[in-house]
């Protein structure tokens, strides 16, 4: 199992050849490395792409290295139906990192007047987007002061000069909290910010549950053995993975704000300016010849990368609430569907109102029963058509937390109403109700083989855009 994202890039090279794609020529950060995603998207393809060539920077560039959830099969070792499984199993088994004295990531180190941002990739991937460019693919790491447990999470940085950058914090999400610890004591918060990530990396840097677990302890438990990080040099009090490409090692003054945006966010919209923290950046290291790590926002890779953490911390609130919750699937954004055996009707409300309070980026929840397939939503939109009455089925709750990153959100912190949709169907209906069915025993004699010709599902053509291949 490889162990960094040089190693990962490797593997696929060697054992799923046709998910990675080289490009050599040169192109242009300014639109032309995203255009290049969209475009193999299109074409129902959603390989990695490395860019050796990019205009202005002597960096290869590597994107959707996480784009496909056959891809995060291949980096943790497990077949792909087996995936969510083994994701659990990380998250319940951690395994706390080991500090070494060194590592790669330390082999050059700049500081002062040597640190400069432009040297990277200048990405800008929407029309509408600010003339800044972003980093889209940064792990940062951040420690409670209160409690001293560490915090990975990603987040975007919009470069605003040499040795500055706007970071995007998400308010109720933990990097939050812990700025407004410190800006409270009137402090400003260390930061260490890696680039150049193994997709099991990212997968604990996206871990959501209590604050008492550390992400690198998550990666830990993904990777089956301890994560090697080193302490970073201007920062002694955080630590990175020994094997990153690069760190940025800097501090976020308390009170400072700068205009950031707009970008285009997941949801396919951009986000409009913002008033948002300043990191001051005090010193980048990196590999020899680091390969600089990008995700190109909203798109694949933006939307499959967060699936497993998220839903496993949907479906743990979920069942808190009514033990029978079967399945939850995030479809779309800010979209949850939810299906369970209920017990009692009252159970569906139940599982909406903890769903609706347990995290910014859920705002509408569908809840269908277990014989509806949520991965299809057409049949949840059948359930809502047939089983919805929206006088008693449908519910609003008003002013709740939400996200501006909402393009219908009209208010600058988020504040937003939520919507619940119990579309199951009543345990004692007023009215019979009967499905169509087929008798099981014809159903089970029939042999598909011998009518039709089966699709060949293994041709790049049937699976390329499939996230699950």
């Amino acid at each position: 199992m490889s162990r960094d994202l040089r190693g990962f890039l490797a593997d696929v090279r060697r054992e799923r050849p046709s998910d990675l794609v080289d490009i050599e020529h040169e192109v242009s950060p300014r639109f032309e490395t995203a255009a290049t995603v969209v475009k193999l998207e299109a074409a129902h393809r959603s390989p990695i792409v490395m860019f050796h060539r990019v205009a202005g920077c002597d960096m290869p560039l590597v994107s959707n290295v996480c784009g496909s959830l056959g891809r995060l099969s291949l980096a943790l070792r497990c077949n792909p139906n087996e995936l969510s499984r083994r994701y659990e199993d990380g998250c319940q088994n951690p395994i706390r990192p080991e500090l070494a004295a060194d590592g790669p990531v330390h082999e050059i180190v700049r500081r002062g007047p040597a640190v400069d941002l432009g040297s990277f990739p200048s990405l800008i991937y929407h029309e509408h987007d600010a003339p800044s460019p972003y980093v889209t693919a940064a792990i940062v790491a951040a420690r409670d002061p209160e409690t001293g447990r560490t915090n990975l999470s990603y987040h975007r940085l919009m470069i605003a000069g040499r040795d500055l950058a706007a970071l995007y914090m998400a308010h109720g999400k933990h990097l939050h909290g812990i700025y407004l610890k410190h800006e409270a004591v009137g402090r400003p918060m260390p930061v260490a910010a890696f680039i150049g990530a193994h997709p099991a990396w990212s997968l604990g840097a996206l871990f959501t549950g209590a604050t008492d677990v550390e992400e690198f302890d998550v990666i830990g438990g993904l990777l089956r053995e301890p994560l090697g990080v080193v302490r970073c040099v201007t920062q002694p009090t955080l630590e990175v993975p020994a094997n990153a490409e690069l760190v940025l090692e800097g501090v976020v003054p308390p009170g400072e704000r700068i205009s950031e945006g707009p970008f285009g966010e997941f949801t396919g919209y951009a986000t409009g300016p913002m008033s948002t923290p300043v990191l001051h950046v005090q010193a980048i290291t990196s590999r020899r010849s680091p390969v600089f790590q990008d995700i190109v926002s909203g798109h694949l890779e933006h939307l499959v990368l967060p699936l497993l953490g998220m839903e496993r911390h949907l479906v743990k609130t979920a069942r808190a609430a009514a033990p029978g919750v079967e399945r939850v699937k995030t479809t779309a954004p800010l979209t949850v569907f939810v299906a369970m055996r209920k017990s009692d009707d009252a159970e569906p409300m139940r599982v909406i109102d903890a769903l609706l309070d347990s995290d910014v980026y859920v705002k509408h929840v569908v809840v269908v029963d277990a014989e509806v397939d949520v991965n299809d939503p057409r049949q949840v939109l059948n359930a809502i058509g047939l089983h919805v009455q929206p006088d008693r089925d449908v519910v609003v709750r008003p002013d709740r937390v939400g996200t501006p990153l909402d393009p219908s959100c009209d208010s600058a912190d988020g504040r937003t109403a939520k919507m619940g949709v119990d579309a199951t169907v009543a345990l004692s209906p007023k009215r019979p109700i009967v499905r169509n069915t087929v008798p099981r025993s014809i159903l089970d004699s029939i042999d598909l083989t011998r009518i039709v010709k089966t699709e060949d599902t293994s041709s790049p053509r049937a699976t390329a855009l499939n996230p699950r291949a």
